[in-house]
């Protein structure tokens, strides 16, 4: 009898212990955060019989007012006595046909689906709101605080209103204005409310920017997504569940589906065996942004020796010049001129040897573009710091031009100390931003 009441106490013991378990694990978040991805061109298609290698070049002259606010400090700062601005390095939300890469979030209760820039390079997550006294065309609905039982305007007086923000005299409500290169920006008031992720995941409280005076800048998406390094973005608001680790994987540009293997996560998962870490930098002048160093590149498999200082590809710390960023929203990746050239020459040396004819003239932006008469396309891989060794596919920095009657090599150079990793020369790749381990991460086939 004693046996069997222990039987019984034992049984009982199990079930309840799976009871709270199974209401544990009912509660408890998923251990990653998943968000779909998909291309601006995949969204809001080109017009009929445009070349999409054409479309990136005319792209090129966004890139270039987004570089130049990369350019600017990255610190919060009051640029006078009588203005309180958050002044950031990035053109998050783009312009019209700048090559971003969206993604798909719930914003509320009952949530409303808007369309956001991911931007590696932003530190609040924005989007435009009603009331509107001046907002950008965008595909999606515009969000209307009023309809969503979970908003919390941010006074004034709270710990979440981000430090050196306007306030509003006649609300006490917290303000913002995102002040970017070419004066556009936006301005509104700091809230909380709740994000709704795929799967029906979902995060409370989630401090974002609600957009009532919206400048140019943004036509087609409903904001921007910031997953910068400061203390509003996405990745910084869910480190406590999530851990300071996020990746993604931005798919195939050229793709005219809808459908797309890209996406963002958040969340440690087991990494494949072929990615490369190289370590993670942090520079004061610019400490919202994902830095790594560069120890050079290979063309045709031979790696390319001379001709350019490597000393512009690391990160001096106590000037804030070298070093390379690795940039979400800037589509063509920029060089040191010295390095750029040293790469260029290499290429096209290979290139006149397997057969391509070099146009007299470049195509937009592109110095480099080749008639290709069947030759193969010498391959380039980038050395970074630490070993990590990235072989790039020949899409990734050699694209169409003129309906492909031409390719040309996607680079440009810069003079200005700062080099940018874009989203051309990463598509395909799973991107890693480690920063409990300080590394950042690049996997081939990741999408």
């Amino acid at each position: 009898m004693a046996q069997h009441k222990r039987a019984v106490s034992t049984l009982v013991l199990l079930l309840l212990l799976l009871f709270f378990s199974a209401s544990t694990n009912a509660t408890r978040p998923p251990a990653t955060l998943r968000i779909p991805v998909v291309h601006r061109d995949a969204v809001f298609p080109p017009p009929p019989g445009a070349s999409r290698g054409s479309l990136l070049s005319r792209r090129a002259a966004a890139d270039a007012a987004r570089y130049a606010a990369l350019k600017a400090s990255l610190c919060l700062r009051r640029s006078s006595a009588h203005d309180d601005r958050l002044h950031s390095p990035v053109m998050s939300g783009l312009p019209f046909d700048s090559g971003e890469y969206f993604a798909s979030i719930g914003v509320g209760t009952p949530s409303t689906t808007a369309l956001l820039v991911i931007d590696t390079g932003s530190d609040l997550i924005w989007l435009q709101c009603k009331p509107c006294r001046r907002c950008h065309r965008q595909m999606s609905l515009l969000y209307d605080p009023k309809d969503s039982s979970t908003y919390r305007q941010i006074p004034c007086s709270s710990p979440r209103c981000f430090p050196r923000q306007g306030c509003d005299s006649s609300t006490g409500a917290c303000g913002y204005t995102m002040v970017y290169g070419d004066g556009s920006g936006s301005r509104g008031n700091l809230a909380t409310d709740r994000l709704v992720f795929s799967n029906d995941t979902s995060v409370d409280s989630i401090v974002i920017g609600c957009g009532h005076d919206n400048e140019e800048l943004f036509d087609s998406s409903a904001g921007v997504l910031g997953v910068g390094r400061g203390t509003g973005s996405l990745a910084t608001q869910v480190a406590p569940t999530y851990g300071r680790y996020f990746a993604y994987c931005l798919g195939d540009r050229t793709s005219v589906a809808r459908s797309s293997a890209s996406y963002l996560a958040f969340g440690r998962t087991p990494e494949p065996p072929s990615t490369a870490f190289t370590p993670l930098l942090s520079n004061p002048r610019r400490p919202n942004l994902y830095y790594v160093n560069m120890a050079g590149f290979s063309v045709g498999g031979e790696r390319v020796a001379g001709g350019f200082c490597s000393s512009g590809l690391w990160l001096d710390p106590a000037n804030g010049r070298g070093g390379v960023v690795v940039d979400s929203g800037t589509s063509i990746s920029r060089l040191p001129r010295d390095a750029y050239a040293a790469l260029r020459d290499a290429f096209d040396a290979r290139a006149a040897a397997a057969g391509m004819r070099r146009l007299a003239r470049g195509i937009s932006v592109f110095d480099a573009c080749y008639e290709l008469r069947g030759a193969s396309v010498p391959a380039v891989t980038l050395h970074f710091a630490g070993g990590a060794d990235v072989a790039l596919p020949p899409e990734n920095y050699f694209i169409p031009e003129q309906g492909g009657r031409y390719h040309c090599l996607a680079l440009e150079a810069t003079d200005d100390g700062l080099s940018v990793v874009g989203n051309v020369l990463q598509q395909g790749f799973r991107v890693v931003f480690d920063v409990e381990k300080e590394r950042v991460g690049f996997a081939p086939n990741g999408c």
